[in-house]
């Protein structure tokens, strides 16, 4: 049966390449860009998606200025930088002339730039400066922006075809940039630079760079899909086998761009993740109900590589927005992307029944789609990111993941971004985890949440393993950032959701730090037991919070404007620093003030005759409403951020101890109900710990 079907498909398919081959001798891909190539031509601009043999997806002419008569819109954007580190940006933009962008005014050619300037500046506008809700909020632009920007904005998008203002992935990335390569395969990150760059740093160069650099990329893997449809409508399966190992090895060495989005201080040129939150991550965020934003979902390579490979579901949250994002997209990409389902390669590899072909379709695809292909690495460099900015104050992604869970959020994408890759047809089996020689060292948890600074050394652990990250820092590839947060802490979820649990040579470089294994005290009663495990909770929770708030010296010291200097306070730090602060008073220590709470209540549970009192009445004040977001003293000066910076941190780090305390009286041996004057010390250690919040909630 299974025979007779594959017949039945290989005959379907040889009729349509026979009704194809009547109306076409090219393949249709190439005729689509031929095309696309006359009607830009014809037009005197490429408004309607930018297509070529010569540069792919990207544009074969760049402009680079406006008309004199818009030149303001071309001084605002060389002036973002400072604007954004003065925190002025929005002052200025108000009082922006409202220039005219009809067609008598602002020709065709120039639109493509004029919707790169209005939409980045829009996004700086919302985005880089206050503390605007990262929700989408509003029911049109027009709510929240100036006249002299919306409206241009709104004619300039309507001109290109598009139903409402939005800053497309066009505008922020494919058409953003200028590149002293002769060739347009050869723009690299090293040799573009942002035509229109908001804050001007590494981290925004890179991250943008390395997308443009991926289309770039596109370009040889675009003549090989023609080239694969050509040998598919000749049925030429003998040059198609050699145009499938080409495209094996384009999409590797595409792989290797994502490599330079590297986190690791050992990197030449790495970027820091911190900055990166405060200052790419959240710009392309869209606001108004309705609207897509500029995520790598749009990427014209991941829906060229979709369809070539033939993907054929769309379920998942991120499957569906590619389809959305597909809809918006220019003419002739749409058109494009048609024509590659009008001859299915995968359709012919499938129904060929050559086993050589076959497989070597799989290795191919697999290369693209795979657990240890383009989207696994893919998936893994996005979730150290993702896993450091949601702990400094990230709410969700340009799509709007993340917003689900209420803890560890970045693992919510994670798994969005693993449904999709799955999505594909992609069935990696994970391997198996073999038991290992449990180590004869002992750590406690009491021990654990104590090694989570450069002084300590970094300890993390996981299935009940402990090890020592210290010397490893510097050449983890997702860099040490996301380790300093994670220390002091069981990470074994965000190793698990990351693959490195189920890779056996990830697995085999853990175990060379690995110094032990997690102990867990013996308890004479369930009781005691509850008591001990709500200690864990809170010294693990205070050790994040701890290490979270180490970072805000980071971003004291960091560039987040290229325009920084070191020790000195700009207005958007002050503003970042000040969130940092808020966030600290308004979530994080209640979130600690929830787990005191419940260790509280399991230590009175152990002997009902304790006095509690004091420290209940401290939670009491802890935990009831207080007068809202944004209670902070705002900074004036560099010494007095760093001043608060330390002060906070010591109260964190005396928190974290007098936990360690209370774990190591449980871990001690012998524990029982019926010591006095051991619950009467950790009676003692909760109503400092009590104490210690109420200052830094600044209550």
């Amino acid at each position: 049966m299974v025979n007779l079907a594959l017949g039945v498909i290989f005959l379907f398919v040889s009729l349509r390449l026979v009704t194809l081959k009547t109306q076409s001798s090219s393949p249709p891909c190439e005729r689509i860009i031929e095309e696309a190539e006359r009607t830009n031509r014809r037009n005197g601009h490429e408004n309607a998606g930018f297509l070529s043999k010569e540069a792919g997806f990207s544009p074969l002419q760049i402009m680079k200025a406006l008309p004199p008569s818009h030149a303001a819109w071309d001084q605002l954007v060389a002036d973002l930088p400072r604007l954004i580190q003065s925190q002025t940006a929005r002052d200025t933009v108000t009082k922006l002339p409202l220039l005219d962008a009809s067609p008598e005014a602002l020709p065709d050619i120039y639109l493509q730039r004029a919707a790169t300037i209005l939409g980045m500046t829009a996004h700086v506008f919302v985005r880089m400066e206050g503390s605007e809700p990262l929700t989408l909020k509003y029911n049109g632009h027009g709510d929240i922006l100036p006249p002299s920007l919306e409206i241009p904005w709104t004619v300039v998008c309507r001109r290109l075809g598009r139903p409402a203002p939005a800053l497309t992935y066009v505008d922020g990335v494919v058409a953003n940039f200028t590149s002293t390569s002769s060739s347009h395969s050869g723009v690299t990150l090293e040799n573009l630079e942002l035509l229109v760059p908001t804050v001007g740093t590494k981290e925004e160069h890179t991250f943008i760079g390395i997308m443009i650099e991926i289309n770039a990329k596109t370009i040889p893997i675009l003549h090989q899909i023609i080239e694969a449809q050509r040998f598919v409508l000749t049925n030429d399966s003998s040059s198609l086998k050699n145009t499938i190992r080409s495209l094996h090895s384009l999409i590797k060495q595409t792989t290797r761009v994502l490599s330079k989005l590297n986190a690791s201080r050992a990197h030449k040129a790495h970027i820091d993740p911190v900055l990166w939150t405060l200052t790419v991550a959240n710009l392309g965020i869209p606001w108004v109900k309705g609207m897509v934003g500029a995520a790598g979902t749009a990427h014209p390579f991941f829906h060229m590589m979709d369809e070539f490979t033939g993907r054929f579901e769309y379920l998942t949250g991120i499957g569906q927005e590619a389809q959305i994002v597909r809809a918006t997209y220019p003419i002739h990409w749409r058109q494009f992307l048609k024509a590659m389902m009008e001859v299915s390669v995968s359709e012919y590899v499938a129904a060929s029944k050559d086993r050589e072909l076959m497989d070597l379709w799989k290795t191919f695809t697999s290369s693209y789609h795979g657990n240890d292909g383009l989207l696994g690495f893919h998936r893994r460099k996005v979730f150290g990111f993702l896993a450091v900015s949601f702990r400094i104050g990230r709410s969700t992604t340009i799509n709007g993941l993340g917003h689900k869970r209420r803890t560890e959020p970045w693992h919510e994408v994670d798994q969005e971004l693993e449904k999709a890759r799955l999505e594909r047809c992609c069935l990696d089996l994970d391997e198996h985890n073999p038991d290992t020689e449990p180590s004869s060292n002992k750590v406690f948890v009491s021990q654990l949440i104590q090694h989570n600074s450069e002084e300590t050394g970094y300890w993390f652990s996981a299935r009940g393993s402990v090890y020592n990250a210290s010397t490893f820092m510097q050449k983890h590839p997702g860099g040490d950032t996301v380790i300093t947060l994670c220390s002091g802490q069981d990470i074994t979820d965000s190793l698990k959701a990351v693959g490195h649990l189920t890779n056996s040579s990830i697995r085999n470089k853990l175990e060379t730090y690995r110094i032990g294994t997690l102990e867990k005290p013996k308890f004479a009663s369930s009781q005691a037991e509850e008591a001990y495990m709500a200690a864990v909770e809170l010294g693990q929770r205070a050790a994040e919070v701890e290490n979270v708030h180490r970072r805000n010296f980071q971003l004291l010291d960091g560039k987040l404007t290229i325009l920084d200097k070191p020790e000195v306070l700009t207005p958007k730090k002050a503003r970042h620093l000040l969130d940092a602060k808020n966030r600290l008073q308004d979530e994080y220590v209640p979130a600690l003030a929830m787990l005191l709470d419940v260790l509280l209540e399991s230590i009175a549970m152990l002997d009902m005759k304790l006095d509690l009192n004091t420290t209940h009445v401290q939670m009491v004040g802890l935990l009831s409403p207080g007068t809202g977001p944004g209670t902070a003293t705002r900074f004036l000066d560099y010494g007095m951020v760093l001043d608060t910076l330390r002060k906070d941190l010591g109260r964190l780090t005396e928190v974290k101890e007098l936990v360690a305390i209370i774990l190591g009286a449980f871990e001690e041996g012998g524990f029982t109900c019926s010591e006095q004057s051991r619950l009467e010390s950790i009676a003692g250690t909760l109503n400092r710990i009590a104490s210690h919040l109420v200052v830094l909630a600044g209550k």
